[in-house]
């Protein structure tokens, strides 16, 4: 049905409404047919369900740092944790810019192998998107005052020099794009079967281009590839989830496989945004960050 809708210049409801977005549709295959690596044959994944809006908009994400790559059932459950005060926190705000989406991820630094506060779960570091914006060492008695005086200043759409100034844990993040894996093990064992295969694979071809970055680099320009939690949606597992910074964009992928590594990098990344319907499970548009 694709090849005949493409074959007499008509679009699909999902292509029309994609592009109704902001969103360019790849004329490159999602394929990379010199690639080899693949997921083990025993997993099995929901290829016939429609991915398209399988996930709803939000307006702000937050990244709790955790150094790990899998967490419990309820991965910011904890009563007394940095974790969960942050994600009670965006439960209880009431936000102009939509839906306030927490999650935990395997960003890290050496504090939490040497700051005891860090190791029991006081204090993090968050990343704050789509605004590319690092708090670092955030402490529990910090975070209502801290993310609420953040917020205001995100819906002013005061310049960085006022929320740096106003706000000295804050700093802009020197990368133009992140990309998340879920590898929520706990929670099914698709994620953290598929996610260090995708992230390997995607690290590789990232080196090639220049664009790696680890832990620690802080050069600008970059791309960094991290594991996140429960994101909704396993069945369409590997999930790829991609902030692009001067654009503004985000996009989630489902049903990615390690072939479509270098399309989704050439494309969705350098490519700036492009994307293939039937791989898109939501797509939004926020204001391009310049810092």
């Amino acid at each position: 049905m694709t090849v005949l809708l493409k074959w007499f210049g008509k679009k699909d409801d999902t292509t029309q409404q994609i592009e109704d977005l902001g969103f360019e549709i790849s004329e490159c295959s999602e394929v990379c047919e010199s690639c080899t690596a693949k997921f083990p044959k025993s997993l099995k994944f929901e290829e016939s369900e429609p991915m398209w809006q399988s996930t709803k908009p939000y307006g702000l994400h937050i990244l709790v740092s955790t150094g790990k790559t899998d967490w419990k059932h309820d991965a910011v459950d904890g009563s007394g944790t940095i974790k969960h005060t942050v994600a009670k926190w965006a439960s209880n705000k009431k936000s102009p810019l939509g839906t306030i989406k927490v999650n935990v991820s395997s960003l890290g630094s050496d504090d939490f192998f040497t700051d005891d506060d860090y190791i029991n779960e006081k204090k993090t570091d968050l990343l704050v998107l789509p605004h590319f914006l690092n708090i670092k060492g955030i402490s529990i008695d910090q975070v209502d005052s801290v993310l609420d005086e953040l917020h205001q200043l995100l819906v002013d759409e005061a310049p960085i020099e006022k929320i740096t100034s106003e706000l000295p844990l804050v700093s802009p993040d020197p990368n133009l794009s992140y990309v998340f894996l879920c590898s929520h093990t706990t929670r099914d064992k698709r994620c953290g079967v598929t996610a260090p295969i995708m992230k390997k694979e995607m690290d590789n071809y990232l080196r090639d281009l220049d664009l790696y970055r680890d832990f620690g680099d802080k050069t600008p320009g970059g791309v960094t590839v991290q594991f996140i939690n429960h994101i909704g949606g396993h069945k369409f597992a590997a999930n790829v989830i991609i902030y692009l910074k001067s654009l503004g964009k985000n996009i989630w992928l489902g049903l990615c496989k390690p072939n479509n590594v270098k399309p989704i990098v050439d494309q969705c990344i350098v490519g700036d945004g492009k994307v293939w319907p039937d791989k898109v499970r939501m797509v939004q548009k926020f204001n391009p960050i310049e810092w």
